[in-house]
């Protein structure tokens, strides 16, 4: 965590429940979201 104050996050099984999370906890919360890629090593 960086900066001050809390953060909460979740993990999603995939980006359509993710989008039905953000777009209902948008309306009341700053919201972002966010996802992250793998790096294939060799």
């Amino acid at each position: 965590m960086t900066g001050t104050g809390s953060c909460v996050y979740g993990i999603f099984e995939n980006k359509e429940k993710a989008k039905l999370a953000y777009d209902n906890l948008k309306k009341k919360y700053e919201i972002y979201l966010c996802s992250s890629y793998n790096l294939k090593r060799s």
